[in-house]
């Protein structure tokens, strides 16, 4: 029975993808966004749609229909593609850039022109421009903030979703030993990466959190906030771990200091407060005054990046070469590994993006007066810093199922900069006309 109500569901995906296509190509995008983006992180769903017809372009085939449904829409509105953003421009270079140093990186390995859409360079490379896609895709059709609470909720869901199969995966493994076994819906990822997107996102639900009001509302997110710590301490991430400090020292210090006593308690006496399982991971950082293989191995591949980025200190050895040259694995930093890949141009890129994409979350929280968006700046600017801490042990940036939330909430606070903007000019222009009429009638 339950095998026959999962094959149900999957085609009513299936059916309910095509039905979103076609509203996507009439210009109603609103609706292929809220369909495909909760979808993004459970992966396990994209690995059984496969089997259908056109299963496996699925995700991009709602892209294109989005795309194309965005470009009909605008042109029959007679209004530019694009909102104004900071973003526009530097993400329009960044595109630019990165396809230069995909066609360098096939000369620096002697590898043919990434001109097959079968070289499995040139698809990466396509997956990670996905990302800047789905912010200008939200920023550009999410309008009011309705539509913002709206995909809010159901990225929430997506979630809640998450969190069943991980907990369920956490439930039944003997010792952290066994961590491996534990990819909750990420499929053909890891639990480093699967803690890394609860240590990031948790972020902006503890911000929301914080600001609304509304008890039903807060109590749905405080168990999911729960739920979403209990899969992250029990995925038995370092790196997570520090993340998820970070994230919560900034939202304490910000907006609830008295939340800094426990997190200093937690530092002081951790190995008395965290469970057993958490503080043996911990301690295996180090044996017998040794890193352990996983720590020793990132020094190893630290010191790769260092050397290939000392080839081409300027623009790397290319996008997406890494892997290429007898390193079977990542460079386990994701700024080292865009070093030696993109040189100082492509990391300047990159921390230029999360920089301003902190500011933009700040800027948010400090000028609005809407209590949903107040906290949805906030809690996106300690996502932004719970994800940079994260890229520091690892790739916790260019896997779909992984980075789409950073840049889907990324196009929702800038949805909202946008709408807060709108409003205090409205405001103004209300009071200048006030006055001159006051003074006609003086």
């Amino acid at each position: 029975m339950f095998v026959l109500t999962k094959q149900i569901g999957l085609y009513l995906i299936y059916i309910g993808g095509g039905i979103v296509f076609f509203l996507s190509l009439t210009g109603k995008v609103k609706y292929g966004l809220l369909f495909l983006i909760p979808l993004i992180p459970l992966q396990n769903i994209f690995l059984r749609l496969q089997v259908f017809p056109l299963g496996k372009d699925f995700n991009d085939i709602l892209l294109i229909g989005m795309i194309v449904g965005w470009v009909i829409y605008e042109i029959s509105q007679k209004r530019p593609f694009f909102d104004s953003s900071p973003y526009n421009k530097v993400l329009f270079v960044y595109i630019i850039f990165t396809y230069i140093v995909l066609w360098h990186g096939s000369s620096f390995l002697g590898l043919p022109a990434p001109l097959n859409p079968t070289d499995p360079r040139l698809q990466n490379w396509k997956n990670y421009m996905s990302f800047p896609l789905l912010f200008l895709l939200v920023f550009n059709n999410i309008r009011d903030i309705k539509g913002i609470k709206r995909l809010f909720i159901f990225m929430c869901f997506s979630m809640f979703i998450m969190d069943y199969y991980t907990m369920n995966q956490i439930r039944w493994i003997g010792s952290w030993f066994s961590r491996t076994k534990l990819n909750g819906t990420f499929v053909w990822l890891g639990p480093n990466e699967v803690a890394a997107f609860y240590a990031s996102y948790t972020m902006v639900l503890f911000g929301v959190f914080l600001f609304i009001k509304e008890k039903r509302w807060k109590i749905a997110l405080g168990i999911l906030i729960l739920l979403n710590l209990y899969c992250d301490l029990f995925l038995f991430s370092r790196g997570a771990y520090a993340a998820t400090l970070m994230g919560f020292l900034l939202i304490s210090i910000v907006r609830q200091k008295k939340l800094i006593i426990p997190i200093v308690l937690v530092l002081i006496f951790w190995q008395t407060v965290l469970p057993e399982q958490v503080v043996d991971r911990i301690k295996y950082t180090k044996q017998s005054g040794k890193l352990d293989a996983s720590a020793a191995n990132r020094l190893t591949y630290w010191q790769e990046s260092i050397k290939y980025f000392k080839e081409s200190p300027l623009i790397g050895t290319g996008f997406n070469t890494f892997i290429y040259m007898g390193l079977k694995r990542d460079a386990h930093n994701l700024f080292l590994r865009t070093l030696a890949e993109q040189g100082i141009i492509g990391l300047g890129f990159l921390l230029w993006i999360m920089i301003l994409a902190f500011r933009r979350g700040w800027r948010l929280y400090k000028t609005a007066q809407n209590n949903f968006l107040k906290g949805l700046g906030l809690g996106f600017s300690a996502c932004v810093i719970a994800v940079m801490v994260g890229n520091f042990f690892g790739d916790r940036w260019t896997y779909l199922q992984l980075g789409a939330y950073f840049w889907v909430y990324l196009g929702m606070v800038e949805r909202a900069n946008t709408i807060v903007v709108e409003k205090v000019n409205i405001l103004k222009t209300k009071r200048i006309k006030t006055r001159v009429e006051h003074r006609i009638k003086e």
